[in-house]
Order: C-alpha cells, then structure tokens, then sequence
C-alpha cells in the first residue's frame, strides 16, 4: 500500500499534462468542483486538513472520510447563479487485506431547468433545452502508520440538450470524462494542529460533446496543501493554498466557532494569492494597483447544529460585483 501510494503521488507530481499549459483554458467539467456541502462552502474550501463527519469534507480530500456504521447526507445549493444543484452521499466500514477503511459513494447532480435559445439577434426561436450535468464518485480511505490516505474516482456526465437534432448540433452527443482525487492525512499526535497535501479532479475527457470532435480536455485539476489550528478547544482556524491547473495559486481561510456543544458557526474567504500580495504592497506603495476579486465568491460564512448522531448545516455565500448570493442547506447523520 505504501509503494502503490508513493508511486502514484510521483506521476501525478512529474506529470506533464498537468504542468502543461498548451490547452489552457479548455478544462472541462469545472462544475463538478462547485458542488459542495454546506460547511465546506461556509469555510471555503480551507478545511481539507481536519477531520469532520461531514460528508462534503471527502469531496476536497478523501482522506477526510471517517465514522463508524452508516452515514448518509444531502444537501441543496441555490441562488442567482444557480438552480437545482446538490449532492448525496452514503458511507459504510471497509476491510481490505486486513486493514479497516471506509468507503461513501456520493452522486451530484446540476440541473438549471429550461434554457431558452436566442438567434444572433437576441431574439427568442421558440426552441427550449434542459441541459444537465452528474456524477457518480466512489472514495476509500485507510488510516495507515505515519498518515491516512484516500482515494477517489469520479465519472462525470454532461448533456447540453435534451433533443440536439432541434437546435441544429449535428452528431451532438453526451460529454463524458473520468476524474480522480487522492488525499494524505497525516497522523499527528496533537489535536490542535494538522496538515494534509491532495490532489483532486485530475483526469481527462473521453467522450465529445459532437461526434468526431475533439477529445481528451484535461479536467480543472488542481494539487493543494492545507493545515489547521485550534486556538482553543472552541475556535479553529483552517487555511489551504491551491494550484489550479490553469488559474493563479488561490489561498483560502475558514474558522470554525463552537458557541455550545450542538452549536457551531462559519466564515471563510478566498482570494488569487497575487492579488492579496499586490493589496498588501500597495499599502506602502501608492503607485500599486489594488487588488482585485481573483474568485466569483466575496465570502461565505454559516452554521451548523448537532442534535445526537444528525446534523443540520446551512451557508450563505455572497457573490462579487452585485451578482447576487448562493445558499446552501444539508441535512446528514449516522446510524
């Protein structure tokens, strides 16, 4: 187990298609990435090094998955950039070759509903599609000596429209594509502090969206490094630095506030990492430009309560430059 994870880590860290930048900007199936619970989305993304039954912490690093019995959970996002978008996840015990691990199987779902076409003139041509995007994934985690590691693999599935040969898409057909994260945990002794380092959403497209069209388009990937550290046995502060395949290095930062025993609250924000450095150099240097937005999400802050083996979670996300907000509600528990 320890080779095979070695081995894997090395390829994707000397892999030339994701260093590659010669298809830049053709990622496909970025909205896999947005689907998430709502706690990670309250921390924005930051807590992929601490451990937590919530179900949407497997989604940033498989190592994460942890609980005994059955865990199961949904939640729903909405908004003014989206519509019925969501997740459900299921987790049960696993024993391979005698180690004890975990497995959840999640499945997202992005459904906006009807899309009216325009012509080239803006004008409405009667012709109406349902576009919609899932995916199934399937994550293992096993806690070894010096650190946990999980895995998962994701099949992604996109349809455009619902009946192509309408809208004149000759050979239109659905995308497809196979994604896979992995995730190491490591096992430090101490509870106020740890560090995880993971890889997610890497893989390619295998089928086109048009038949006989270009195939291949690498994922939106991107390689991660996170900590934490609990201040106090209440308040915990998260942070994560993230390498998109083909966006700047982001920075996120959460805390996690328990009021009472049941009682948590949230906030979380990320930015391009070169736009906090120019903000912080244009404080002693008035000929800098500010900085600017380097994500859709102004912030997101939340809450959660817990009442025996469920939780209830809830996030609200403000987005940038007047576009609205997102929410988020999830409902999970173990039994």
């Amino acid at each position: 187990m320890r080779t095979a994870t070695l081995y894997l880590l090395l390829f994707f860290a000397f892999s030339h298609g994701y260093f590659g930048k010669e298809n830049e900007g053709l990622a496909v199936f970025g909205w896999a990435l947005l689907l998430q619970s709502p706690r990670t989305a309250a921390l924005e993304g930051s807590a992929s090094a601490l451990q937590s039954q919530d179900f949407g912490a497997v989604l940033m690093n498989p190592a994460l998955l942890q609980g005994e019995g059955f865990g199961a959970g949904i939640s729903w996002q909405g908004g003014d950039l989206t519509n019925n978008q969501g997740i459900a996840a299921i987790s049960h015990s696993l024993s391979v070759l005698g180690i004890e691990g975990r497995m959840q199987h999640t499945y997202g779902v992005v459904d906006n509903g009807n899309v009216t076409h325009l012509d080239e003139s803006g004008e409405e041509t009667g012709i109406t599609s349902r576009p919609i995007a899932q995916y199934y994934a399937i994550t293992a985690a096993f806690p070894l000596k010096h650190y946990k590691f999980g895995i998962t693999g994701r099949y992604l599935w996109d349809r455009l429209s619902e009946n192509d040969a309408k809208i004149g898409i000759d050979g239109a057909q659905v995308g497809m594509g196979l994604a896979m994260d992995w995730g190491l945990l490591w096992n430090s002794s101490s509870t106020r502090y740890g560090f995880a380092l993971m890889g997610r959403h890497l893989g390619a497209q295998f089928r086109p969206y048009v038949k006989g069209g270009v195939n291949g388009y690498a994922l939106a990937s991107e390689l991660a490094v996170s900590t934490f550290w609990r201040a106090n046995q209440d308040l915990t502060w998260l942070l994560e630095c993230s390498a998109p395949r083909y966006s700047p290095v982001a920075g996120k930062l959460g805390l996690e506030y328990r009021f009472s025993e049941p009682l948590f609250i949230r906030a979380g924000m990320q930015r391009d990492v070169i736009d906090v450095a120019r903000f912080v150099r244009s404080l002693f240097d008035s000929d800098e430009k500010s900085t600017k937005v380097g994500y859709y999400r102004l912030f997101s802050a939340g809450a959660g309560y817990r009442l025996w083996n469920f939780a209830l979670d809830y996030s609200y996300s403000m987005l940038i430059e007047g576009m609205g907000s997102e929410h988020r509600v999830g409902l999970s528990g173990a039994f």
